[in-house]
Protein backbone atom coordinates (compact mmCIF):
# COMPACT_ATOMS: atom_id res chain seq x y z
CA UNK A 1 0.00 0.00 0.00
CA UNK A 2 1.48 2.92 -0.55
CA UNK A 3 2.24 6.41 1.34
CA UNK A 4 -0.06 8.39 0.01
CA UNK A 5 -2.89 5.67 0.03
CA UNK A 6 -2.38 5.25 3.70
CA UNK A 7 -2.61 8.85 4.62
CA UNK A 8 -6.47 8.71 2.72
CA UNK A 9 -7.87 5.40 4.41
CA UNK A 10 -6.81 6.65 7.92
CA UNK A 11 -8.01 9.77 9.86
CA UNK A 12 -4.34 10.99 10.77
CA UNK A 13 -4.03 15.07 11.66
CA UNK A 14 -0.88 17.08 11.43
CA UNK A 15 2.09 15.35 12.37
CA UNK A 16 0.25 12.11 12.00
CA UNK A 17 -0.37 12.57 8.06
CA UNK A 18 3.28 13.83 7.83
CA UNK A 19 4.45 11.10 9.61
CA UNK A 20 2.80 8.28 7.29
CA UNK A 21 4.07 10.02 4.26
CA UNK A 22 7.75 10.58 5.81
CA UNK A 23 8.36 6.96 6.53
CA UNK A 24 6.84 5.87 2.94
CA UNK A 25 7.65 8.25 0.28
CA UNK A 26 10.95 9.33 -1.17
CA UNK A 27 14.00 7.81 0.93
CA UNK A 28 15.42 10.44 3.08
CA UNK A 29 19.29 11.23 3.00
CA UNK A 30 20.36 12.58 6.82
CA UNK A 31 23.60 13.98 6.88
CA UNK A 32 25.78 15.68 9.37
CA UNK A 33 24.80 19.74 9.50
CA UNK A 34 28.49 20.47 10.93
CA UNK A 35 29.74 17.69 8.59
CA UNK A 36 28.28 19.94 5.67
CA UNK A 37 29.63 23.40 7.02
CA UNK A 38 33.00 22.26 7.80
CA UNK A 39 32.90 20.54 4.07
CA UNK A 40 31.67 23.74 2.53
CA UNK A 41 34.11 25.81 4.47
CA UNK A 42 36.97 23.48 3.53
CA UNK A 43 35.52 23.81 -0.62
CA UNK A 44 36.34 27.29 -0.76
CA UNK A 45 40.15 26.14 -0.66
CA UNK A 46 39.68 22.43 -2.04
CA UNK A 47 37.15 21.41 -5.13
CA UNK A 48 37.59 18.14 -3.48
CA UNK A 49 35.52 18.62 -0.84
CA UNK A 50 33.13 20.34 -3.00
CA UNK A 51 32.78 16.77 -4.68
CA UNK A 52 31.80 15.76 -1.38
CA UNK A 53 29.01 18.07 -1.28
CA UNK A 54 27.89 17.41 -4.53
CA UNK A 55 27.44 13.65 -3.70
CA UNK A 56 25.53 14.49 -0.70
CA UNK A 57 23.11 16.20 -2.34
CA UNK A 58 22.65 15.60 -5.64
CA UNK A 59 19.87 13.63 -5.57
CA UNK A 60 17.64 15.59 -3.11
CA UNK A 61 18.34 18.44 -5.21
CA UNK A 62 17.39 16.54 -8.38
CA UNK A 63 14.22 15.19 -6.97
CA UNK A 64 12.93 18.57 -6.35
CA UNK A 65 13.51 20.07 -9.79
CA UNK A 66 12.36 17.30 -11.47
CA UNK A 67 9.36 17.14 -9.31
CA UNK A 68 8.86 20.92 -10.02
CA UNK A 69 9.60 20.73 -13.52
CA UNK A 70 8.06 17.30 -14.83
CA UNK A 71 10.86 16.99 -17.47
CA UNK A 72 13.78 14.78 -16.91
CA UNK A 73 16.14 16.54 -19.18
CA UNK A 74 15.39 20.07 -18.35
CA UNK A 75 15.38 19.12 -14.71
CA UNK A 76 19.18 17.16 -15.20
CA UNK A 77 20.32 20.66 -17.11
CA UNK A 78 18.69 22.76 -14.00
CA UNK A 79 20.60 20.60 -11.21
CA UNK A 80 23.70 20.84 -13.05
CA UNK A 81 23.30 24.21 -13.02
CA UNK A 82 22.44 24.90 -9.41
CA UNK A 83 25.73 22.89 -8.42
CA UNK A 84 27.84 25.36 -10.97
CA UNK A 85 26.12 28.38 -9.66
CA UNK A 86 26.68 27.33 -6.09
CA UNK A 87 30.35 26.83 -6.55
CA UNK A 88 30.63 30.19 -7.88
CA UNK A 89 28.83 31.57 -4.48
CA UNK A 90 30.46 29.20 -2.17
CA UNK A 91 32.82 32.49 -1.30
CA UNK A 92 30.08 34.33 -0.11
CA UNK A 93 28.88 31.09 2.07
CA UNK A 94 28.94 31.94 5.90
CA UNK A 95 28.20 28.46 7.73
CA UNK A 96 27.45 30.51 10.60
CA UNK A 97 24.69 32.72 9.38
CA UNK A 98 23.03 28.98 6.89
CA UNK A 99 23.29 25.96 7.19
CA UNK A 100 24.97 24.64 3.56
CA UNK A 101 20.59 22.67 2.71
CA UNK A 102 18.97 25.55 2.97
CA UNK A 103 21.86 27.28 1.32
CA UNK A 104 21.69 26.11 -1.64
CA UNK A 105 17.95 25.03 -1.86
CA UNK A 106 17.56 28.50 -2.25
CA UNK A 107 19.99 28.65 -5.06
CA UNK A 108 17.61 25.95 -6.65
CA UNK A 109 14.46 27.74 -5.93
CA UNK A 110 16.12 30.53 -7.72
CA UNK A 111 16.94 28.93 -10.58
CA UNK A 112 13.61 27.57 -11.13
CA UNK A 113 12.37 30.25 -10.84
CA UNK A 114 14.74 32.00 -13.32
CA UNK A 115 14.08 28.78 -16.18
CA UNK A 116 9.91 29.99 -15.91
CA UNK A 117 10.95 33.97 -16.86
CA UNK A 118 13.34 32.44 -19.79
CA UNK A 119 10.93 29.93 -20.86
CA UNK A 120 8.04 32.62 -20.86
CA UNK A 121 9.67 35.17 -22.63
CA UNK A 122 10.96 32.49 -25.38
CA UNK A 123 7.73 30.70 -26.03
CA UNK A 124 5.72 32.54 -28.66
CA UNK A 125 1.60 32.53 -28.38
CA UNK A 126 1.50 29.74 -30.60
CA UNK A 127 3.53 27.74 -29.38
CA UNK A 128 1.58 28.47 -25.52
CA UNK A 129 -1.25 27.47 -27.80
CA UNK A 130 0.16 24.30 -28.90
CA UNK A 131 1.73 23.04 -25.83
CA UNK A 132 -0.73 24.38 -23.69
CA UNK A 133 -1.04 20.85 -21.74
CA UNK A 134 2.67 20.44 -20.69
CA UNK A 135 2.09 24.08 -18.72
CA UNK A 136 1.67 23.07 -16.09
CA UNK A 137 5.19 20.61 -14.85
CA UNK A 138 3.61 18.70 -12.14
CA UNK A 139 0.54 17.82 -14.54
CA UNK A 140 3.07 16.85 -17.27
CA UNK A 141 4.60 14.19 -14.36
CA UNK A 142 1.06 13.04 -13.95
CA UNK A 143 0.39 12.57 -17.99
CA UNK A 144 3.91 10.99 -18.20
CA UNK A 145 4.69 9.18 -14.94
CA UNK A 146 1.59 7.85 -13.68
CA UNK A 147 3.60 5.87 -11.16
CA UNK A 148 5.18 9.41 -9.15
CA UNK A 149 1.95 9.72 -7.28
CA UNK A 150 3.69 13.26 -5.67
CA UNK A 151 4.10 14.67 -9.17
CA UNK A 152 0.61 13.92 -9.90
CA UNK A 153 -0.73 15.09 -6.16
CA UNK A 154 1.18 18.23 -5.80
CA UNK A 155 -0.36 19.24 -9.24
CA UNK A 156 -3.36 20.12 -6.64
CA UNK A 157 -1.98 22.83 -4.53
CA UNK A 158 -0.74 26.07 -4.44
CA UNK A 159 2.46 27.58 -5.55
CA UNK A 160 3.76 27.88 -1.94
CA UNK A 161 2.03 24.55 -0.84
CA UNK A 162 3.88 22.60 -3.38
CA UNK A 163 7.27 24.24 -2.60
CA UNK A 164 7.04 23.39 0.91
CA UNK A 165 5.75 19.34 0.09
CA UNK A 166 8.27 19.16 -2.22
CA UNK A 167 10.96 20.28 -0.44
CA UNK A 168 9.98 18.77 2.89
CA UNK A 169 9.83 14.77 0.99
CA UNK A 170 11.77 15.34 -1.87
CA UNK A 171 14.71 17.55 -0.61
CA UNK A 172 14.20 16.52 2.49
CA UNK A 173 14.53 19.54 4.22
CA UNK A 174 13.76 20.03 8.35
CA UNK A 175 10.78 22.81 8.67
CA UNK A 176 13.81 25.43 9.86
CA UNK A 177 15.58 24.72 6.75
CA UNK A 178 12.27 25.14 4.76
CA UNK A 179 12.01 28.32 6.75
CA UNK A 180 14.96 29.66 5.47
CA UNK A 181 14.51 28.69 1.91
CA UNK A 182 11.14 30.49 1.71
CA UNK A 183 11.69 32.77 4.35
CA UNK A 184 9.32 32.06 6.42
CA UNK A 185 8.60 31.50 10.42
CA UNK A 186 8.55 28.01 11.01
CA UNK A 187 5.09 28.07 11.94
CA UNK A 188 4.39 29.50 8.57
CA UNK A 189 5.59 26.50 7.09
CA UNK A 190 3.91 23.74 9.07
CA UNK A 191 0.44 25.33 8.24
CA UNK A 192 1.35 25.13 4.28
CA UNK A 193 2.20 21.69 4.85
CA UNK A 194 -0.74 20.84 6.75
CA UNK A 195 -3.28 22.64 4.59
CA UNK A 196 -1.22 20.94 1.42
CA UNK A 197 -1.26 17.38 2.79
CA UNK A 198 -5.27 18.17 3.92
CA UNK A 199 -5.49 18.97 -0.26
CA UNK A 200 -3.80 16.04 -1.08
CA UNK A 201 -5.79 14.03 1.24
CA UNK A 202 -8.99 14.89 0.15
CA UNK A 203 -8.25 14.73 -4.04
CA UNK A 204 -7.55 10.68 -3.31
CA UNK A 205 -10.61 10.79 -1.39
CA UNK A 206 -12.85 12.07 -4.37
CA UNK A 207 -10.51 10.22 -7.29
Amino acid sequence: MSAFRVVADDDMQGERIEGALNARSLPAETWSVDGDAALAEAAKVDRQAFGELYERYYTRVYRYVYHRLGNPAEAEDITALVFMKALEALPTYESRRNTFAPWIFRITRNAIIDHYRRRRFQTSIDDLEHHSNDSDPAGYVLDRERGEELGALVAHLSDEQRDVVLLRFAGDLSFAEIGTVLKKNEPAVRMLLHRGLRKMKLVMENA
